[in-house]
């Protein structure tokens, strides 16, 4: 029988900072001290590893050093860590070469723990990850479409946003960045309505030509601004699942959409 992804990750371990405490059938514990980026020991984490297939799921043993929930320090409501994307980069521990991928993505996080509890915000924010499966589906399209249009213009995907409006009861969404408009699409038909406008690629200015006739780009606008629209609306509705199940914020974050106003 081949080792299963626990064996895996303990017998690794030790490469990765890594100590195995508990090695069951069904979980294993470890601690975990990743050392700063500067070489300095760093604290060490207790963490529970449980088997799902032939991944891997990671928590703490007990909510000490890290909030139990925090989706903006992208800590599940069960406590499990998003070390990765798993809709676009599913990463599966079936060898010592896996296993050790997935200890990169695990002291990344750690370590970028250590600075979102300083700073009190999400280091690496255009590495961000959306929130729940829908929004990261949404995601995956937009980072698509935005390279699509150049490197420069991808990025500067964290700059873009979406406006919604109805003009004479039909709703349009208006692709933005920095508040300036840039394209506007017809959300019911999926359409370009800018598409004779000069394209917003990054070879624009020295081509000179409209999105309809700039290789592809106007399904790359066109799916941009659906794709960030829908991510939004998302993130809204993956909040509000989050409201509704009486989760609060942890208070350790600047910007948090499940704090509370106080009057």
């Amino acid at each position: 029988m081949p080792p299963s992804p626990l064996e895996i990750i303990s017998g690794v371990s030790a490469a990765h900072h890594a100590q195995p405490i508990v090695l069951e059938r069904d979980h294993a514990i470890l601690d975990v001290a990743p050392p700063a980026v500067s070489g300095a020991p760093g604290p060490t984490y207790r963490l529970r590893i449980d088997e799902v297939g032939d991944a891997a799921v990671v928590r703490e043993v007990e909510p000490t050093l890290l909030p139990a929930c925090c989706p903006e320090r992208h800590i599940n409501c069960d406590g499990t860590f998003c070390l990765y994307w798993e809709e676009a980069e599913p990463l599966s521990v079936t060898d010592a070469k896996s296993a050790s991928l997935w200890f990169g993505k695990l002291l990344v996080f750690l370590r970028r723990q250590r600075v979102a509890a300083a700073r009190r915000q999400w280091p690496a924010q255009a590495e961000a990850r959306a929130h729940g499966m829908r929004a990261a589906r949404h995601q995956v399209v937009a980072e698509r479409a935005a390279s699509e249009l150049g490197p420069r213009f991808r990025k500067q995907l964290m700059r873009l946003s979406t406006r919604r409006k109805s003009v004479a009861g039909q709703p349009r969404i208006r692709l933005l960045r920095d508040g300036v408009r840039l394209v506007t699409v017809s959300e019911r038909d999926s359409r370009l309505m800018t598409k004779r406008a000069r394209c917003k690629c990054d070879d624009a200015a020295r081509l000179g030509l409209p999105a309809c006739a700039c290789g592809d780009h106007q399904a790359a606008l066109t799916n941009l601004t659906l794709a960030l629209h829908g991510w939004k609306r998302a993130e809204e509705e993956f909040y509000a699942a989050y409201t509704a199940l009486g989760i609060e914020c942890c208070g350790t974050m600047d910007y948090c959409p499940l704090r509370k106003e106080t009057a």
